[in-house]
């Protein structure tokens, strides 16, 4: 697996580590967005899933963010899109449970 994925799958596990590891968390996903392409559909599925983790789990990982960074802030600084929806884990972490609930990912085939 690539190492880069490995380290994020392992980071949207822990949303109760420092905040400091999650600023680097989303560094990698958003490396991450940058070679899916090039990503093995069991990568790519693997990321999915990893995604999905990191959704649900939105509300920890503010928690511990928010002690270091003010995300908004960040975003701005860093001219974060849209489409780099992982940065926007402020907006995620408090919306209800059911708008951001997702349909369990199907595998990706070749």
């Amino acid at each position: 697996m690539n190492e880069l994925l490995r380290d994020y799958v392992i980071d949207t596990q822990h949303p109760d580590v420092s905040g400091i590891e999650h600023l680097q968390m989303l560094r990698n996903r958003s490396r991450l967005a940058e070679i899916e392409i090039a990503l093995t559909p069991e990568e790519r599925q693997r990321l999915a899933n990893a995604d999905q983790t990191l959704v649900a789990h939105a509300r920890g990982f503010m928690a511990e963010l928010s002690r270091f960074v003010d995300l908004p802030d960040e975003r701005r600084r860093l001219g974060i899109t849209q489409e780099q929806w992982w940065w926007y884990l402020d907006v995620l972490a408090v919306l209800p449970a059911y708008v951001i609930r997702q349909p369990k990912a199907e595998p990706v085939l070749a």
